[in-house]
């Protein structure tokens, strides 16, 4: 079972209500998890901007398939299993953060991700904006790196076209090779940054 797919069933549930709560955004509690553990069910409902009745299912599903240990009030950590699949998560995709450049919109937060070779996945990028949307984004930047080059897919060659801007990405990101660069762009942290993830999962 691939990670996304992974995800995806930890999101579904074979009957009843459908949990309040998507897949990226258990993308989201793994990687807060393993930054932050041990971390409370309170803490984590802040982080991730769900309510804690959410984030008490969500925990319920990770711990199902054993990727978290519970530790009482002293919070969650990841498992043995749990670490195996952030570790193989994070060769794959890099969470930036926060961009300080100007980019072509005015929501006041972004949020950047790399995706490890996935250049050649991408077509025209449609399916990892709707993603982003999807998910509370505001707006999408796609961008692939390829040959020292920065590219929009079927758009722009930005190291043509915008070269001190294509220059600053890559001084910021440092991207390799074959990456895709997602940055996300909307009016709270949380918005940008479920909206990086949605359109980053569509690439894993």
């Amino acid at each position: 079972m691939s990670i996304k797919q992974l995800l995806e069933s930890l999101a579904s549930t074979a009957a009843g209500p459908q949990p309040s709560f998507q897949s990226f955004q258990i993308l989201d509690a793994l990687l807060i998890i393993d930054r932050e553990a041990p971390i409370g069910r309170k803490k984590l409902s802040e982080k991730l901007g769900l309510g804690e009745g959410a984030v008490r299912t969500l925990l319920q599903k990770l711990k199902s398939r054993s990727l978290i240990d519970v530790r009482g009030k002293g919070g969650c950590i990841l498992s043995e299993k749990g670490r195996m699949l952030i570790s193989k998560l994070r060769s794959k995709l890099i969470p930036v953060g926060s961009l300080a450049i100007d980019l072509p919109w005015s929501y006041p937060e972004n949020y950047a991700i790399i995706v490890r070779d996935s250049a050649l996945k991408l077509r025209r990028g449609l399916e990892q904006r709707d993603e982003a949307i999807r998910a509370g984004a505001k707006a999408l930047l796609i961008l692939s790196y390829l040959d020292g080059r920065l590219l929009m897919p079927s758009v722009s060659d930005l190291t043509s076209e915008k070269p001190e801007f294509a220059a600053r990405i890559i001084e910021l990101v440092r991207p390799r090779n074959g990456d895709v660069i997602l940055i996300a762009g909307g009016d709270t942290e949380i918005e940008a940054r479920r909206g990086a993830l949605a359109a980053a999962q569509t690439l894993l």
